[in-house]
């Protein structure tokens, strides 16, 4: 699957150069950048803003390491949990198609100001990959 347009002539949605080090350090299982993908956020409420239904394309990068989920959008960090923390339950894991992974969550779970439910579908060929050691790690 291509790599996002912004991706190849900007280097929008690669791994920022001072997070590479630290996912080295934690041993990156599965890393794929230059992904394109969607946040969706439905009936979302947190300071400030208010959402009934709310569609946003990106560009970035999503990984599992041993020691973390950790996905950014833009630049910005959208997803970090770490996965012994009892909160890596509170995300659902799907496949839509051979090459989209679906990650949900209660925006609630993860920040007390905020409610709502939050998905982002992430296009890349490594989505099959993604879900089993998701799964995998929430099931333990």
């Amino acid at each position: 699957m291509k790599k996002t347009l912004l991706y190849r002539l900007f280097g929008i949605g690669g791994i920022p150069k001072k997070v590479r080090p630290s996912l080295e350090a934690e041993g990156i299982l599965i890393c794929d950048e230059g992904i394109g993908g969607w946040m969706i956020m439905k009936n979302f409420k947190a300071p400030g803003k208010r959402f009934k239904h709310r569609m946003e394309g990106f560009s970035g990068f999503l990984a599992l390491t041993n020691i973390r989920l950790i996905s950014y959008a833009y630049g910005k960090r959208i997803v970090n949990v770490p996965l012994n923390h009892p909160k890596i339950a509170g995300i659902h894991c799907a496949m839509v198609n051979p090459n989209k992974i679906e990650l949900s969550f209660d925006a609630a779970v993860f920040q007390d100001d905020r409610e709502g439910m939050i998905t982002l579908r992430y296009n890349t060929p490594m989505a099959q990959q993604f879900c089993d050691k998701l799964a995998s790690i929430i099931a333990i």
